[in-house]
């Protein structure tokens, strides 16, 4: 299973603009913190793999940019999207921890958390308005315009109303946008070369992510996780890993799975969901799909020149599979 010292080891090419994500990030956090307790005293660094920052530089770098630091702003807005995206997700899942920490809806309420969320969304974008680019903008807001119609698509469909293609468009839209749009929009900046395979790259990466994010929900422990395990099926969602493991239930089983909606479960609960995940095959199965997803988006860097930073973002694409978190 990956350490976080590994992750490190694969962000070596782009560790020095990264530290500058970070201190950016850190300082628009310690804003928002200000902002509802007036004071900033204690604030924690906001952790996070910085998944999305990193790939943004390493696709820089992959298609030939030779300065990076003109990257580090709009990396740091890739994650300030993404914060805020877990801000609202945590306001609608009505989660109380976030990497292993109170999530804003538990620290403040809902009111200002959804707010806190929105603000980081307005600083990111004000963040990308620095490169003057129309087109830079325009990438973010339609990411921003496809993670909510994801959600609101998810919301409509109801709870018998899911199927493979459905978890597969949430997944797309939800989580893979951003992962597109953090890998394709250093390609505006140079004129757009490679920006359709970046795109798909990002796509395809994001989407193995999501999948993998919720096989983990189900079978990962929440020391490691950050949070309660099997929060998926309390909330009553239909992910891919939960569809395949429902088909393959018989009706006591399958009905065993569907009572955990709104339930408190206790370890056994978990324990059985996780052996029945793999005794089940449900589990190789949707992991197969991740690494199809992750196959896909290696594919198409095979148009960019060789460089540590491809080698790198392949990388990546099998970290995301391989991850215990």
């Amino acid at each position: 299973m990956p350490s976080t010292t590994q992750l490190s080891e694969l962000y070596r090419p782009v560790e020095d603009e990264l530290s500058l994500v970070r201190e950016e990030i850190a300082n628009l956090w310690t804003d928002v913190i200000r902002l509802v307790n007036g004071k900033s005293d204690g604030v924690q660094p906001v952790g996070g793999k910085l998944l999305r920052p990193a790939m943004c530089l390493l696709s820089a770098g992959a298609i030939g940019a030779k300065n990076l630091n003109r990257y580090v702003s709009m990396a740091s807005a890739m994650e300030l999207l993404h914060m805020a995206a877990l801000a609202h997700d945590d306001v609608i899942d009505e989660a109380s921890l976030r990497r292993g920490k109170l999530s804003l809806n538990a620290m403040w309420d809902n009111h200002a958390a959804v707010l806190g969320g929105d603000y980081l969304v307005a600083r990111g974008i004000g963040v990308l308005s620095s490169y003057d680019s129309c087109d830079v903008i325009a990438n973010a807001v339609d990411c921003i315009r496809q993670m909510a119609e994801g959600e609101l698509t998810d919301f409509g469909r109801g709870l018998n109303g899911y199927s493979l293609e459905g978890c597969l468009n949430l997944a797309r839209s939800k989580t893979a946008s951003l992962f597109a749009v953090s890998c394709s929009t250093p390609c505006v900046l140079r004129g757009g070369a490679y920006r359709d395979d970046m795109h798909t790259f990002g796509l395809n990466v994001g989407t193995a992510f999501q999948i993998v994010d919720d096989i983990l929900d189900l079978v990962q422990n929440e020391d490691i996780l950050g949070k309660p395990s099997c929060g998926d099926l309390i909330a009553g969602k239909r992910t891919l890993p939960i569809l395949y493991l429902r088909d393959r239930l018989d009706d006591v089983d399958r009905n065993r799975i569907d009572s955990m909606r709104g339930a408190t479960l206790t370890d056994a609960d978990r324990a059985w969901v996780a052996t029945m995940l793999d005794t089940t095959g449900a589990l190789q199965q949707a992991i197969d799909v991740a690494r199809e997803y992750s196959n896909n988006g290696c594919n198409a860097l095979e148009c960019l020149p060789s460089s540590h930073y491809k080698s790198t973002l392949l990388a990546l694409a099998e970290f995301v599979l391989v991850r215990g978190s």
